[in-house]
């Protein structure tokens, strides 16, 4: 596994001043809710670090970059590119950074949306990306207290939070969002 400070000195490099800073506040609420729900905390803490490692990529460059990687592009991601970056972190997590663990880089990779049957570590990078400490969505209080004693309802709410905003704004809803909320009700009895 990478160095933590070196991976902070390349990433520091890498993405804008304000991306880099969300990217440490991730860091240190998924470390935290590692230690909650007895989660490894370094590969936690790699994940939430590395997650948004793509962000320094504009829409037109994370698209450029996805069809390039031969990504498979939803007509949704087509629609709002930005939904290709967790895949295009995890690459870059990979093949910049040097991490290897399969784990870590499939949290990434699923931070944003989730996905069906996600790991303990998945859930975590995901919950701690929604409740950092500078969110401030509508909600967001009932997400962080639920996330004190559950993480897939915590994770279930911070979906409906992003669902309704959807709705409310008329933009499509990615498959793998819904995907994630119903294996979440099925799955929990939530």
């Amino acid at each position: 596994m990478p160095d933590l400070n070196s991976l902070k000195a390349g990433l520091k490099k890498l993405l804008p001043k304000e991306r880099f800073e969300h990217s440490l506040r991730v860091m240190e609420q998924a470390e935290e809710l590692a230690r909650r729900f007895k989660v490894s905390v370094e590969p936690a803490g790699i994940a939430a670090l590395l997650h948004d490692c793509s962000r320094y990529l504009n829409r037109e460059g994370m698209l450029k970059s996805a069809r390039e990687g031969g990504y498979k592009i939803d007509p949704i991601e087509e629609l709002e590119p930005k939904l290709l970056h967790a895949r295009l972190s995890a690459k870059i997590a990979r093949d910049r950074f040097g991490v290897t663990d399969p784990d870590v880089l499939q949290a990434i990779e699923s931070h944003t949306v989730g996905r069906p049957n996600m790991s303990k570590l998945e859930k975590v990078v995901y919950l701690a990306d929604h409740i950092e400490s500078d969110r401030d969505y509508s909600g967001v209080e009932k997400v962080r207290e639920l996330a004190d004693k559950d993480l897939d309802r915590a994770i279930l709410a911070s979906i409906d939070k992003m669902i309704a905003h959807l709705i409310e704004q008329d933009l499509p809803i990615f498959e793998g969002t819904i995907l994630t909320r119903n294996w979440l009700l099925i799955n929990n009895k939530i």
